[in-house]
């Protein structure tokens, strides 16, 4: 056993430097640090690790109250003995409070000027003021922050080389938030998730490619978004168009030609529903290949916008609709359904995947059902929830069954 145990020991110490770095990059820091046991030329390599991840794993939840000084004292004995470059530097853990370390920690990165992804996530008590010098970050690259107040220094110019921002939680005015996403010139992925402080976001960034807006009380614009391939988009209020009549939705989703999946929820389509609907935009997503929204079948303004949509994504593959009926917020109550049947001449050839849910058994319903079924000649697969039972349920699904299906291997499925 003592030889097999030497053997190992010599087989740690001599392994390529590269394959360490390896395999430390797989690890917590806590478990780097704990490899300071395996071997004598092990003992100090830790200190030199350019990442350093301090999550849950560093404190387990159950120690209670006393895990945010815990994590304190451990992350400050680990950057007093670290030496070399910080790359990384990741603070997720959920005992985190908003203390006068934290600003020493920053302080301390900015002096190494080499961090190129830095995360601070304060899971209790109040937001944490993160200090001016996090700004003077040189070479970052993605910037998550949870829980946190921001206020850019006026000396600030920007970051440079930053390609993703995750805001969440985060309070900052409506200047400052504009000064970040104006000074970012590289920015690709953008994800705000309850803002607190700005009343209105204009989006505008030709370089971006992945948005991720989750406000309900915030206003938004979206403006020169020419390669974004991924949006993800829940708020109440979209700015109006400058232009008297003109819509929403032209307004709005006009510059996402290259949109590659959308994502809408909450009352994002009716947002987008004010002023004249068009009965087919000026152009078309052809680029489009997924689409996910709400629809109130009991509006039919909303009605006539997801149509619209519809008939301008001549590309799409997946197609997901989560029904809901609300007849007191309807913008245009439905009385009359002929001008939504007459706009309806989406040809889908290249729809697959169909997912609605919670069907009611409403007569639009019906109608989008049986539209997509006689035009999508690929289709294979269209699942639906239903929000009736008993015999209603059964008739239901039945007169769906009867339904013409241009493509022979499509097939309904009924989710419980």
């Amino acid at each position: 056993m003592e030889m097999a145990s030497c053997s190992t020991l010599d087989i740690l110490s001599n392994l390529p430097e590269n394959l360490v770095e390896k395999i430390f990059l797989h690890l917590s820091t806590r478990d780097v640090v704990r490899t300071s046991v395996l071997s004598t030329k092990w003992r100090h390599k830790w200190i030199s690790v350019p990442h350093l991840i301090f999550n849950d794993e560093c404190i387990p939840v159950s120690v209670g109250s006393l895990g945010h000084d815990k994590l304190v004292k451990i992350v400050n004995h680990i950057l007093l003995l670290h030496r070399g470059p910080v790359l990384k530097f990741h603070i997720s853990n959920s005992q985190l409070k908003s203390c006068s370390d934290i600003d020493s920690w920053i302080l301390h990165l900015t002096l190494l000027n080499s961090v190129e992804e830095f995360e601070l996530q304060i899971s209790k008590s109040v937001c944490h003021v993160v200090p001016p010098c996090l700004f003077s970050f040189g070479h970052l690259i993605q910037l998550k922050l949870i829980g946190c107040k921001i206020i850019p220094p006026v000396t600030f110019k920007g970051f440079s080389y930053l390609k993703s921002l995750f805001f969440k939680k985060v309070t900052l005015s409506n200047a400052s938030l504009e000064c970040l996403l104006s000074t970012c010139p590289w920015l690709e992925m953008l994800s705000l998730i309850d803002i607190d402080g700005p009343t209105h976001v204009e989006i505008r960034n030709p370089n971006l490619k992945y948005l991720l807006f989750d406000d309900k009380s915030i206003g938004i614009s979206l403006k020169d978004l020419r390669l974004l391939v991924y949006a993800n988009l829940c708020a109440i209020n979209v700015a109006h168009s400058d232009q008297q009549g003109t819509c929403n939705f032209i307004n709005n989703l006009g510059s996402l030609l290259n949109i590659q999946k959308l994502v809408m929820k909450g009352w994002f389509l009716e947002s987008l529903a004010v002023g004249d609907v068009p009965r087919r935009l000026p152009f078309t997503f052809d680029h489009l290949k997924s689409i996910s929204f709400p629809l109130n079948v009991e509006d039919m303004k909303v009605i006539l916008v997801a149509i619209c949509l519809l008939n301008s994504s001549p590309n799409l593959q997946e197609l997901e609709i989560l029904l809901h009926r609300n007849r007191e917020y309807a913008i245009v109550p439905v009385m009359d359904l002929q001008e939504a049947k007459d706009q309806l001449e989406c040809t889908f050839n290249k729809l697959r995947v169909v997912n609605m849910s919670k069907l009611f058994g409403t007569e639009i319903e019906l109608v989008l059902i049986k539209s997509i079924l006689a035009n999508s000649p690929v289709l294979e697969t269209m699942s639906i929830s239903t929000t009736t039972n008993g015999v209603k349920k059964l008739t239901l699904l039945k007169e769906l069954l009867q339904f013409k299906r241009t493509s022979q291997r499509a097939k309904i499925v009924h989710l419980d």
